[in-house]
């Protein structure tokens, strides 16, 4: 009786031993492909952006991101042909704004911000929209001397 309970004892000691080194694994495991995937995700996010920033000459970055490029409205102002580009480290936002509406915008101050491919927020800039008349369009240049040229979209808002 007494081998018997010596053997009991070190049977669940064994066990007990063999649980914890196969959760150990377990978590080593878990942790060390947490870590791997974190690294994968930012691959992604710099392959992403390398897709949607091309270098056309003399240096000039543009962004071709289609959520860069997607209309977008103010009002009854509607912000069409968005291109952002970057030459020696300054960034320029350029828009045709149309007046869809059927009276005349006043003068408007707004503000864009620029969103990185995750939807956080990069910048913000300031711009100035001329009065328009019903159907008139102008173009809204706003320039910073920062380099945003990885922004993946906008939102447009009246300051």
């Amino acid at each position: 009786m007494i081998k018997t309970k010596n053997n009991n004892k070190k049977t669940i000691i064994i066990l007990v031993i063999a649980v914890i080194l196969i959760i150990a694994v377990v978590a080593i495991y878990l942790i060390n492909r947490a870590g791997n995937s974190d690294g994968n995700e930012n691959n992604q996010t710099e392959n992403q952006v390398e897709s949607y920033v091309q270098e056309i000459e003399d240096g000039i970055k543009v962004n071709t991101s289609t959520a860069m490029n997607t209309s977008k409205t103010l009002g009854d102002l509607l912000i069409t042909n968005i291109q952002l580009s970057n030459r020696s480290g300054m960034t320029s936002f350029l828009a045709d704004v149309k007046n869809n509406g059927t009276e005349a915008t006043p003068v408007k101050t707004i503000q864009i911000t620029l969103l990185s491919y995750d939807g956080e927020e990069l910048a913000k800039l300031t711009g100035v929209i001329n009065s328009l008349e019903p159907g008139e369009t102008t173009e809204l240049n706003i320039a910073t001397t920062s380099n945003y040229i990885t922004a993946y979209d906008f939102r447009i808002e009246e300051k």
